[in-house]
């Protein structure tokens, strides 16, 4: 039973998002599971338990959301050689080639991916690959998406929730939709932009943009990734007035250090040795595996496999 909505988003993003679809009429029951579901006259009643209690919801409609898998399962793939994972997903490399090399797999069934513009990037990279024997890699894409609520949710890379589990040294930086011209002017003022980006080198990790016009304006940081650029060249780009893309280069400005309490790593949790209140305290002192090691405030000391 999911504790949140939005999976893979981070905290403050998940916020905003059940603060602007309650203002639509949602209503959100986490934490919950189905027990029954039955038709009474002309309505649809669905029961459920919440912490420990039954209670239920009567509407017109359900709609029901299972999820989906490859349906790899009617092609006889053993037959021909050709591997698939525990899911039913078909291996393939950078190429999109199945482990029979001269078979080709595109799209949702391979399992890296499952949108329609990766669905259409899977047919460049093989089209690169088998007519011209290119360069074109699955692994060099950045994974971009967009989620069609209202407003737009819309990301690319990482977000600042998967960049404290990286170990990379990383900055972070936000602004409100409210700060954006163009979206007071249409009235649409809910949701942010966060950027996350390495400190050294000043490439950008990823970024999530939840507000009106998300969904364009996401590819405009990642063309800025594909092509491997600094933020600082967004921070020198001249953006039209008035636009809700004439934000981004100015969120640049505000970049903070990764708050090292939320690290996680693979194998071991970052604990800070001094609590206040419940929360971790000063920063110069943590306890990695049992061992109280100075740690600099935006820096890594170590990560543990």
């Amino acid at each position: 039973m999911p504790e949140k909505i939005l999976l893979v988003e981070d905290e403050a993003i998940v916020a905003i998002a059940v603060e602007l679809l309650a203002e639509e009429g949602l209503q959100f029951h986490l934490k919950s599971s189905i027990t029954e579901v039955e038709q009474r006259s002309k309505q649809i009643v669905l029961r459920y338990r919440q912490n420990e209690e039954e209670s239920e919801i009567a509407g017109t409609h359900l709609l029901v959301a299972t999820g989906r898998i490859p349906a790899s399962g009617e092609l006889e793939l053993d037959s021909a050689g050709i591997e698939i994972d525990e899911r039913g997903y078909i291996l393939v490399d950078d190429y999109c080639r199945t482990s029979q090399g001269h078979i080709y797999t595109l799209g949702d069934v391979n399992g890296r991916g499952a949108f329609t513009h990766t669905s259409v990037h899977d047919g460049q990279v093989f089209l690169d690959h088998f007519l011209r024997r290119g360069g074109r890699r699955i692994s060099d894409r950045k994974m971009t998406y967009a989620m069609y609520i209202d407003p737009p949710l819309a990301r690319v890379g990482i977000n600042e929730l998967e960049a404290a589990k990286t170990g990379i040294d990383c900055l972070v930086g936000s602004m409100p939709m409210s700060s954006v011209s163009r979206a007071r002017e249409k009235a649409e003022t809910g949701g942010t932009i966060k950027v996350v980006v390495e400190k050294e080198s000043k490439k950008i990790l990823g970024a999530t943009v939840f507000g009106v016009g998300g969904d364009e304006i996401i590819g405009m940081i990642a063309l800025a990734m594909q092509a491997e650029l600094p933020y600082t060249a967004l921070q020198h780009t001249v953006i039209p007035h008035p636009t809700v893309s004439e934000l981004v280069p100015w969120i640049f400005n505000n970049l903070k250090p990764l708050p090292l309490h939320q690290a996680w790593y693979s194998g071991c949790r970052l604990f800070c040795n001094r609590q206040l209140k419940g929360k971790p305290a000063a920063l110069s002192e943590c306890t990695f595996n049992g061992k109280l090691t100075p740690v600099s405030p935006n820096k890594v000391v170590e990560r543990f496999n």
